[in-house]
């Protein structure tokens, strides 16, 4: 036989393959979408939180009312305002703090909190006064708008 021949020896094995030989092309792969997985459920969850707050939940109304907002329907418009103008102020502050202010008084404190700067007292008088007006008592809806868009600004 050929010396080079006899020189050759046989594969003794392979060296065993591990179960999951993955390269570093696809661990980078895969932290990539684990976290981009992970940003998309907290994204989702922050959503679906916000839509459940009390704040969305007061846009939806403000925006109800100023689309039902019309000449014959301002009274009643402003009525249901002052309501959920109770409620924002419960909500986000005290009930000892604000829960007992009627009047002249209660529109002084929606001044006092209002970042905006929103005059309560002249152009808020609509609130503590329209109640006890006669049902057939017409208010001009520009001044009702003005109100709701206040209320929305003191709510942000």
């Amino acid at each position: 036989m050929n010396p080079l021949l006899e020189q050759l020896h046989d594969i003794e094995g392979l060296d065993t393959i591990s179960f999951w030989p993955l390269a570093i092309g696809w661990w980078v792969l895969i932290a990539v979408s684990l976290i981009l997985a992970a940003a998309i459920i907290w994204f989702a969850l922050y959503m679906l939180a916000c839509k459940r707050s009390w704040k969305n939940d007061t846009f939806k109304k403000l925006a109800l009312l100023e689309r039902n907002l019309s000449d014959s329907s301002a009274r009643e418009t402003v009525i249901a305002l002052s309501e959920y103008l109770r409620r924002i102020a419960l909500k986000r502050y005290s009930r000892k703090e604000c829960a007992g202010l009627t009047g002249k008084k209660w529109l002084l404190w929606l001044s006092e909190n209002d970042s905006k700067g929103f005059d309560w007292g002249n152009k808020g008088a609509l609130l503590i006064e329209v109640p006890y007006t006669p049902l057939n008592y017409k208010l001009p809806a520009q001044q009702v708008r003005e109100l709701i868009q206040a209320a929305r600004n003191w709510v942000i």
